[in-house]
Formats: C-alpha cells, sequence, structure tokens
C-alpha cells in the first residue's frame, strides 16, 4: 500500500479532509495546498508507528541475505545494504560450510590486540553498527553470508510502498494521533492503543509460524 493511501485511512479514522490523488511527491515538500500541516504530521506518525512495528519483531518480508567477501589481512567490512537499525540472524562462512560465532566487543578486542595477531579462517564476529568484524583476521577469500533483518527506510513520496502489514502502521499512527490530540468521539486513546497492542501481538504469533523452532530454547 502507498503513503498515501496509509495516510488517508488514518485521517478518515479521525474525520479530517484526506489527500489529494494529485499528490504524488514528498510529504514534506508539498504546498498546502497539496498537503495540510496536519496531514504532514499524520506522515510523521505513520513513520513512528512503522518503526514501532518493524522493531518489535524480526520480521519473514524484512529478512534479507548480504554477502561479504573477504580478503588477506583485512579483519572489518563494511555492510553498505545495513543500517544501525538492522538486526543480524545468523553468519555463515560457505566457503567452508560453518556458522560464526558473535563475541562481544570485549573479546573481540582481546583476541586482536593481546598477544599475536591471528590470522585463518574466521569463526567469530563482532557487530558495530553496519560494520562487520571477523575472527581470526581472514588469511584468503572467503563468502561470508549474512543473514539479517532490514527495517525499511522512512516513507517519502506519495507512491512510497509498505513492507510490513498496513493494517498494524494505521492503526499504530491512530493510535498516535488520538494520544496528541487527546480523546475522539468517545475513543478513548489508551483503546486504540491497546487494540493496536493486540493486534501486533497477533501479527508476530502468525509471522512466528513461519519461521519454525527461532523461539524454541532448548538446554544444553
Amino acid at each position: 500500500m502507498a503513503f498515501r493511501q496509509i495516510i488517508n485511512k488514518v485521517l478518515i479514522r479521525l474525520r479530517e479532509d484526506t489527500i489529494s490523488s494529485d499528490w504524488t511527491g514528498a510529504i514534506n515538500d508539498a504546498s498546502s495546498s497539496e498537503v495540510d500541516e496536519y496531514q504532514k504530521l499524520i506522515g510523521e506518525l505513520v513513520n513512528e508507528a512503522k518503526q514501532v512495528v518493524e522493531d518489535a519483531w524480526n520480521w519473514g518480508v524484512l529478512r534479507t541475505i548480504e554477502t561479504v567477501v573477504t580478503s588477506n589481512g583485512t579483519a572489518s567490512y563494511t555492510m553498505s545494504g545495513l543500517t544501525e537499525r538492522s538486526r543480524i540472524l545468523q553468519v555463515i562462512d560457505d566457503s567452508n560450510d560453518a556458522e560464526l560465532k558473535q563475541i562481544s566487543d570485549s573479546e573481540f578486542y582481546n583476541f586482536t590486540y593481546i598477544g599475536t595477531t591471528q590470522t585463518g579462517v574466521p569463526s567469530y564476529y563482532r557487530l558495530k553498527g553496519n560494520e562487520l568484524s571477523l575472527w581470526p583476521t581472514p588469511d584468503a577469500a572467503y563468502n561470508i553470508r549474512v543473514h539479517a533483518v532490514q527495517p525499511q527506510g522512512d516513507l517519502e513520496n506519495a507512491t512510497d510502498t509498505l513492507t510490513v502489514q498496513e493494517n498494524l502502521i494505521v492503526l499504530g499512527a491512530y493510535a498516535l494521533a488520538l494520544n496528541e490530540r487527546g480523546e475522539d468521539g468517545g475513543t478513548l486513546s489508551d483503546s486504540a492503543a491497546a487494540r493496536f497492542s493486540n493486534t501486533l501481538s497477533d501479527a508476530i504469533s502468525q509471522d512466528e509460524l513461519r519461521t519454525k523452532n527461532e523461539t524454541t530454547w532448548n538446554a544444553v
């Protein structure tokens, strides 16, 4: 669903004027005759709700595989396809059919700076923003596959389309709008927030069924 349509769904619930289909550009660049200030506010709340939903769960539709090709003597690599909001689910050395284990900053620094620097096939990784650091430092070219959750960037243009479920974003933005201006027509903002929370929980449960055993913990 396009950004304009999502905003209008929220505006309809608020019984406010909707945005004309003539608007096709970026919401913050639109003139007052195309998009008024309240409609721009709703656009901001739509993006805020989108971020809440994206951060609530490792949604299947947001998952991606990034590939890092190592080089001899280089320990750290910038993954241009990922951002600060990305979440790493798994790191696999495709060249050696092995899964790398995550270590803390202190462990990585101990391995790197205490004693003799080691090179070889990487066994561990450390993530800092969108920078992936490997230990031991690679001694050759290896294909490292990074299984990650990549949240979508903010919606800006009228025709930008949403990746996660639009009903969640509509309910979330509506609850935020009610909270911003108080009770609306007898519907309390906390009731709208509860509905959003319940619907989000149901959606997570449904998406969880598509990724078997990821939330199952086994004693070792």
